[in-house]
């Protein structure tokens, strides 16, 4: 808290900043960090709100806990391929970030890592890194993409809250675990695919993504938890390519404003049509079609959304029909 410190040169003898060293010291705009350092302790420099950029050497290895915690002028932040370890909260709140490159030396983004950085426009994220930790990147409203590599196989609880210029998101083929509200309020996310990896997609994990048109996931997925796509109000087309129907939670496709599925379309395996046609949630969609074009049944319909002209199979018109296989639109069809 000595707030009227301006600068500091730290010597080559210093081999660790301790906890909380320069904490307050809200005058602070410029710091030194020599080669001999390795490690930045916890809080090293928490509330240095003067700080605008940091060069951490190549001897660094550890940035400790809430190191550069609300150091809201900070733009600049060169982390080196030395760095093993990003503590917790390390930078929680340095809205003046505007981009972050993480060394392929990082194998996990902890908790809030990245929190409320606002003006954060550009993240890179490298194959080594498995884990993405709660909040990490929550609140980062000006991100308007991501890429997570293949080497990533959990993403964390709220992990991208509320990031609301998120447009475009790439995850790779490593994750297994979506994080209950990973997604959470993702306004301007339009498209969403999940690989084959993913098996189950937490609570609330994409609640309030209003633009989502498309979604799209893989063969693998068994379990679908509550509220996981709800108030996804634009929703038009569903890919499931699970053979066997997921388990869902309570109101997984809900939304306040009452929008039905009757409008949105489901794609599923041919062999699944007649399991995902008589499952909830999954018979709320007004159509459900075959994933493939072999030959066979090609969609499944409600009856308030069927073609007007229907024929039996031995090809007489049926007016009123009940459930069972027609020929729609010249094609097999099961009606509801």
């Amino acid at each position: 808290s000595c707030s009227g410190l301006t600068s500091v040169t730290i010597p080559n003898s210093v081999t660790t900043i301790g906890n909380a060293a320069f904490s307050g010291c809200s005058g602070l705009t410029s710091i030194t960090i020599p080669n001999s350092v390795t490690t930045i302790s916890d809080w090293a420099f928490d509330n240095c709100s003067s700080l605008t950029s940091v060069t951490i050497p190549n001897s660094v290895t550890t940035i400790g806990d809430g190191a550069f915690w609300c150091c809201s002028s900070l733009t600049s932040v060169t982390i080196p391929n030395s760095v093993t370890t990003i503590g917790d909260k390390a930078f929680y709140k340095c809205s003046g970030l505007t981009s972050i490159t993480i060394p392929n030396s990082v194998t996990n983004i902890g908790e809030r890592v990245f929190y409320s950085c606002s003006g954060l426009t550009s993240v890179t994220i490298p194959n080594s890194v498995t884990t993405i930790g709660d909040y990490a990147f929550a609140y980062c409203g000006s991100l308007p993409s991501i890429t997570i590599p293949n080497s990533v196989t959990d993403i964390g609880y709220e992990a991208f809250n509320k990031c609301s210029s998120l447009t475009s998101v790439v995850i790779g083929n490593s994750v297994t675990t979506i994080g209950d509200r990973a997604f959470y309020s993702c306004s301007g996310l339009t498209s969403i695919t999940l690989p084959n990896s993913v098996t189950s997609i937490g609570e609330r994990a994409f609640v309030n993504c209003r633009s989502l048109t498309y979604i799209s996931i893989g063969k693998y997925v068994t379990k679908i938890a509550a509220y996981a796509f709800s108030n996804c109000n634009t929703l038009k087309d569903f890919y499931c390519h699970a053979e066997s129907v997921p388990t869902a939670g309570n109101n997984i496709f809900s939304s306040v404003t009452n929008v039905k599925l009757s409008s949105a379309t489901l794609h599923v395996p041919e062999a699944s049509l007649q399991e995902y046609g008589s499952t909830a949630p999954w018979n709320e969609f007004g159509q459900i079609v075959a994933l493939d074009e072999s030959d066979g049944i090609k969609s499944l319909t409600s009856e308030a959304n069927r073609p007007t002209t229907v024929y039996s199979l031995d090809g007489r018109r049926v007016t009123k029909p009940r459930k069972g296989i027609y020929v729609i639109g010249g094609r097999k069809t099961a009606v509801k």
